[in-house]
């Protein structure tokens, strides 16, 4: 096993896949939750806090006063959640396939969100134009600064498993994220 990308790279390329649905295991192509990631040996148990805050986002976020189960955007806007964090998950389920409604599991659009109310129009513009988008990817390759989208714009399919995957350089460069293809999945 060799170092392919940078710790940073790596934790958010998981949080993305935690605020999407799941930990992929590439070997299966199954999704599994950060705590059975856990078990499986898919992450490391110092990933596990920001992996669970990275979840709640696809399964909703508990409003303490009410019990309601919150949206990650209405989590914001009710102010149980950091604006920062919470924008690079919504950026991460914008991009494969819409806003997750956590009382259903559903993607919606961001004109649907607007409607429902999940997200606020600056909110609705930031994701729309990625104006807002931090750059806190390192590109295996090149090593510049890339957005979310950016790295998925630089994804190739992987034709075992189908998953899009973010080349990496074959030179040993960073640790202690270990990987063992030259690819890593977004």
């Amino acid at each position: 096993l060799r170092t392919l990308i940078d710790p940073i790279t790596a934790q958010r390329l998981l949080e993305a896949q935690a605020a999407t649905g799941g930990i992929i295991d590439i070997s299966n192509k199954e999704r599994y939750k950060v705590h059975k990631a856990a078990q499986r040996g898919l992450i490391e148990d110092s990933q596990v806090q920001r992996l669970l805050n990275a979840e709640k986002a696809f399964t909703g976020v508990e409003d303490p006063m009410t019990k309601e189960l919150l949206s990650v955007g209405e989590a914001v806007q009710k102010g149980w959640m950091p604006k920062d964090s919470a924008i690079r998950h919504m950026e991460a389920q914008h991009l494969t396939g819409g806003l997750v409604d956590p009382n259903n599991g559903r993607r919606i659009s961001l004109l649907d969100a607007i409607e429902s109310k999940k997200i606020d129009s600056t909110t609705k513009k930031d994701l729309q134009t990625g104006e807002h988008s931090v750059r806190d990817i390192i590109d295996p390759i090149t090593k510049e600064k890339i957005s979310y989208k950016q790295a998925l714009d630089r994804c190739r399919k992987d034709p075992a498993s189908g998953l899009p995957m973010l080349p990496a350089s074959s030179k040993p460069s960073y640790s202690p994220t270990y990987c063992s293809s030259r690819y890593f999945n977004v």
